[in-house]
């Protein structure tokens, strides 16, 4: 009898032993499979990165509904708007993520909601989820600065940066957090961010889609514990991105500044990780970056819940490059220009400043030259080689009005193939600057094309081929006028 129980008790073990093994393998499937499936688990009432707080309480009662997430609020705005943080999870470790303490940096938030359809989910990946729900205790603050957000600016209504207000605690957002995260004392945090389209990784043309950062706790930038952890969960998650977006990472500038939430939460033993969202190329809504902060976090919560993250190396950390903002929207190089009766070869890089648009839901963009000179070692997300062009003004068309209302696109492309880029009215006072669904722009006797290129000034302007225009540059966007009519962002109806 006691022989049938020993190895009725060795099969039990060997059976679940198997289990295991076999359930972790299909994790670690599942892990790489998820990316392919992620349109299911996109949350299609957040539409574009213009996220607000109604958006964000919608779509946190859904959450509550599924019972799975655990809600409180944990605080107020300036403006009397709630600051809400959601539990999932019954497993030992906790890990705290938040987003949008700077309102106009929505991407990761637009991810957690993503995450929360995947965690709530009922399908072939339950593995999955049910290894993160009984390993993990996770903790979210979608929205710390939901004032923010509403106006689309980085700071509180206060005017205060919430992330250099660690310290004073001057704010009701600031506090919010630091209260949550002594009340639950998590071992890891994670620090969503985005930051400038203009940073590119290393000095290459390639952009910093995502930057990481493993915070330094104090001026010497030492490595203690917390900081070993949250560099090997940075090197796990850069190596599942350099599978989707290869070169497109970098590090951020780990310089220790004890305003900052990232640097004084790794001194207080919380393993902090900085994701900084940057610019892919054709993706202005950052919908891609969006789903590489899907998978990026979910790699690091499958890591976390295995803790397979120790075997990575903290030397590698040192191969991934520094994030460098070298890039341009738009660098137009070797082309000639006429200055003063001087004519010389130069490059432009031309970026594309924003405009808020209306209910701060939608955003334009401005195109002014912002470098004039050497850019070797900077690059564009466009380019037009022009050693054989030269610039020259747009010419002003002068319309009356009841002509500029009826001009057709096609009428309008046909006067920008002739070398106009403005239009003044005969018989009014026309507004001026560029109008969407419109190549041209509108002009008045105080403001016109640029004479010669310089700092600052507004990106429009024509190249010429033997005083013939090739290409024509309207409010920072290319037109490559030997082709058929392209539709330009911003110019028709972004």
């Amino acid at each position: 009898m006691r022989l049938q129980t020993v190895f009725l008790t060795a099969f039990l073990i060997i059976s679940v032993s198997i289990a295991a093994a076999q359930d972790s393998v299909q994790v670690k499937k599942d892990v790489d499979r998820v990316w392919d499936n992620y349109e299911l688990y996109h949350e299609t009432i957040i539409k574009n990165r213009f996220v607000k707080h109604s958006d964000v309480q919608q779509l946190i009662q859904k959450n509550i509904n599924s019972g799975l997430f655990i809600t409180e609020e944990i605080g107020r705005s300036i403006k009397g708007r709630s600051i809400n943080h959601l539990t999932y999870g019954r497993g030992k470790t906790k890990v705290l993520l938040w987003s949008q303490m700077h309102g106009d940096e929505s991407t990761a938030t637009m991810a957690l909601f993503d995450l929360f359809n995947f965690l709530t989910g009922i399908d072939e990946f339950d593995p999955l989820r049910r290894m993160i729900r009984d390993n993990l205790e996770l903790h979210f603050v979608p929205m710390l600065n939901p004032d923010g957000a509403q106006e689309w600016k980085r700071r509180n209504d206060q005017e205060i940066d919430i992330n250099r207000d660690a310290r004073l605690l001057v704010s009701p957002e600031a506090r919010a957090l630091m209260e949550i995260a002594k009340k639950i004392q998590p071992e890891i945090g994670f620090n969503l961010h985005d930051q400038s389209t203009l940073y590119a990784s290393g000095r290459t043309d390639k952009s910093a889609t995502i930057s990481f950062l493993a915070p330094a706790y104090n001026y010497p930038k030492d490595m203690n514990a917390s900081r070993k952890i949250a560099t090997q969960l940075i090197l796990t998650m850069n190596d599942a991105l350099q599978t989707k977006i290869p070169g497109n990472i970098a590090k951020y500038d780990d310089a220790f500044d004890p305003r900052c939430f990232g640097d004084t939460f790794q001194a207080m033993g919380i393993s902090t990780i900085l994701i900084e969202s940057g610019g892919f190329k054709a993706d202005p809504e950052k919908q891609y970056i969006r789903k590489i902060n899907f998978y990026a976090l979910l790699t690091a919560l499958e890591s976390i819940a295995k803790k397979s993250y120790i075997s990575q190396s903290l030397s590698n950390y040192e191969l991934i490059p520094e994030n460098s903002r070298s890039l341009y929207d738009l660098v137009v190089r070797n082309v000639s220009i006429n200055k003063e009766g001087i004519s010389f070869r130069t490059n432009l890089g031309i970026n594309l400043s924003q405009i808020k648009g209306p209910a701060f839901a939608s955003i334009s963009y401005n195109g002014r030259i912002e470098e004039l000179g050497d850019l070797e070692f900077s690059y564009g997300y466009h380019e037009i080689e022009a050693s054989q062009l030269s610039l020259i003004p747009g010419k002003v068309k002068m319309l009356l009005k009841s002509e500029w209302d009826k001009l057709t696109q096609e009428e309008e492309f046909q006067l920008v193939k002739e070398g106009y880029l403005f239009v003044k009215w005969l018989d009014a006072q026309s507004p001026v600057g560029p109008l969407s669904n419109r190549l041209l722009n509108l002009t008045n006797n105080e403001i016109g094309p640029l004479k010669a290129a310089g700092i600052g000034q507004q990106a429009q302007f024509i190249l010429t081929r033997e005083g013939k225009p090739e290409f024509a540059v309207i409010n920072g966007y290319l037109l490559n006028l030997n082709q058929d009519i392209q539709q330009l962002p911003n110019v028709f109806g972004y």
